[in-house]
Formats: structure tokens, C-alpha cells, sequence
């Protein structure tokens, strides 16, 4: 015998006086607020291929978070491959010319050196964030792919193991380049503040107690009526973790729409101090009785940039006050 169907309990608590029902509808939507649904991160053990469309979808979000920041000039979201383990995203170059590769890799090489100098990380490990973000998938579960036009003469693949984000590919032979401009994102502009130095404390004292923290802050928030903030920290290591939060509104976007943000913070022990870096990400999108599934989210940077970066520094503010007691 199956269970009865949410309409047909619907329908039920119509038939009942109207205090009954009122709690019956009451108790129904409480069961349905603990009820597991598509709000955490992607298991592991699910084969990603199977959401192919959904990872083509967000080829072109990444393209447009490459032209918010100024980027499109020297990069362009090409396509994206899917295993059952692993989405990879594959850029390519946005000029052309004879010496294609070789602007390729003096660009990638500017773009490490003034994206860790600007934002205390390196910018291989900023595109793959943003990307498995996008894609909602762990680090792990994620890949980029950053090549010149064929032949591919450089190549850089960057992955998450074990933590670390390193990048494997193949340069190529120096000579001359074309002269690469910065863009804008890079010089100073619209730069929100995310490292810190938290003196005389362990790596693992300060990133437990920062989860603790940020779990804690969010779990008073909500939406007006009927929603609790929902807040997933199941992935963590001793040295980094993910927060994931979802059924959220007015947080950041005036518009009213539901929200989720996420947010990776890492640590590194430097003597008797710990640098804490992290990277603050959020999505809104609309529901008409329940919040959007996270996929039916879109990235704010590209619309909200402004409210998101106050609203980061801000939460980040207090967070580096409460660690550094």
C-alpha cells in the first residue's frame, strides 16, 4: 500500500473545521521542512553524467562571471566534459594570432601573480571555485582546463586532491609574447578583503572554531515566514571547510528572492599564526510556495556584486573579531 500523496492530505485538510485544518496544514509543512531534499552538496557516489544538461547550462554563467570581472578578453568558457566522478570545464583563449600560446601563458602567468597578490589566493584556484560552484559540486568532483587554440601548446589542469589545488599542464618555449593589460577586477577596484593574519593561535583551534562560528550566525536566520536557514558544513578537514546555506532572505539581495550562499575558508599555520583565506559565494532565485531547488539558482555576482562584497566583509569583520580573542 502507498503512502498518501502531499494533494491528497491537502485535500483531506480541507474537509476539516477550520482551526483542524489550520494545524493539520501547520504540522504537514513542518514534516515537509525536515524533509532531506537536492539542498546539500552532490554525493559523492552519485555518477555525475546524469546531469550533463545542468553542466552545459552553466558554461555560459561562467562565461558571464569572466565578463563581470573583465576577463573574457583574455578567456572564454569553450564547453565542459562530465564522468561519473568528475565536470570539467575547458577554457580557451580569446585573441588570436601566431604567438596565441605564448600570449596564452604570459597572461596566465600575470593573472597567478595579481590575483594572489589582490586576493590572497592564486587564480587558478579562484576559477576552480567559482566553477564548482556553479556546478554544485564538491572541489573534488570539479575540473578546468585552461588551453591555447590547437595544437595545444600550453595546458594547465587544475584539480582538488586531498585539499590542494595544484595545476599539471605543459608550458611552452619563451619568446616573444604579446603584452597582456591587466583588467580592472585586478588593479585595486571592487576588492573585497579575504585574508587575515589570526596571531598566536593553532590551525585547527581557529578553522573549527570559524565553522562554529559562521554555523552559529546563520542558523538564526531565515526567511520571514515558515523557513529556517538550512546550514551544511559536511565538508571539512583540519585545515579547510565548505558552508553551504540555504532557505535565506534580504541577506543580500533587496529583491526579496530566496538565497544561498557558500563560503570555503582555509587555513595555514605560519609559525606561532594561522592566514585564514576564504572565498564568499552566493545565488538567489524565485519560488512561488517553496525555495528553489539550488539548480534554479543564479550566481549574484553578476547582478548583486556590490551587496555581495559589503555583506562579506562585514560577516567577515565579525568573524575576525570573535578569533582573534
Amino acid at each position: 500500500m502507498h503512502p498518501p500523496s502531499i494533494v491528497s492530505l491537502l485535500r483531506f485538510a480541507t474537509k476539516l473545521p477550520s482551526m483542524r485544518s489550520c494545524l493539520f496544514v501547520g504540522f504537514l509543512l513542518s514534516c515537509l521542512l525536515t524533509f532531506p531534499g537536492r539542498n546539500t552538496l552532490v554525493a559523492q557516489g552519485v555518477d555525475l553524467r546524469q546531469d550533463l544538461a545542468f553542466f552545459r547550462a552553466k558554461v555560459p554563467e561562467f562565461q558571464n562571471w569572466l565578463r563581470q570581472n573583465q576577463l573574457d578578453q583574455i578567456i572564454y568558457a569553450d564547453s565542459v566534459a562530465v564522468t561519473p566522478q568528475k565536470t570539467t570545464l575547458f577554457l580557451m583563449a580569446s585573441y588570436k594570432g601566431v604567438r596565441v600560446c605564448d600570449s596564452l601563458q604570459c597572461a596566465w602567468e600575470r593573472l597567478q601573480l595579481e590575483n594572489r597578490r589582490q586576493y590572497g589566493q592564486f587564480f587558478h584556484e579562484r576559477l576552480l571555485h567559482k566553477w564548482a560552484f556553479l556546478a554544485e559540486v564538491h572541489e573534488e568532483q570539479a575540473e578546468v582546463v585552461v588551453r591555447c587554440h590547437d595544437p595545444a601548446h600550453f595546458i594547465a589542469r587544475i584539480n582538488s586532491r586531498n585539499g590542494y589545488m595544484p595545476v599539471d599542464g605543459r608550458s611552452i618555449r619563451a619568446g616573444a609574447v604579446a603584452d597582456v593589460r591587466m583588467p580592472v577586477s585586478l588593479q585595486g577596484i571592487n576588492i573585497g578583503d579575504n585574508t587575515a593574519i589570526i596571531p598566536g593561535k593553532s590551525l585547527k583551534v581557529v578553522c573549527t572554531n570559524a565553522r562554529r562560528y559562521l554555523a552559529s550566525t546563520y542558523k538564526s536566520k531565515g526567511t520571514p515566514i515558515l523557513w529556517k536557514a538550512r546550514v551544511d558544513s559536511s565538508y571539512t578537514t583540519v585545515d579547510e571547510f565548505v558552508l553551504e546555506v540555504t532557505h535565506l532572505n534580504y541577506e543580500i539581495c533587496p529583491d526579496g528572492y530566496f538565497e544561498y550562499h557558500r563560503i570555503y575558508v582555509k587555513g595555514l599555520q605560519k609559525g606561532p599564526d594561522v592566514e585564514l583565506s576564504w572565498e564568499f559565494q552566493g545565488k538567489y532565485g524565485s519560488g512561488i510556495i517553496f525555495p528553489p531547488r539550488k539548480n534554479d539558482y543564479k550566481d549574484m555576482e553578476t547582478r548583486y556584486k556590490n551587496n555581495l562584497e559589503i555583506y562579506q566583509r562585514h560577516l567577515f569583520k565579525k568573524l575576525l573579531d570573535y578569533l582573534r580573542q
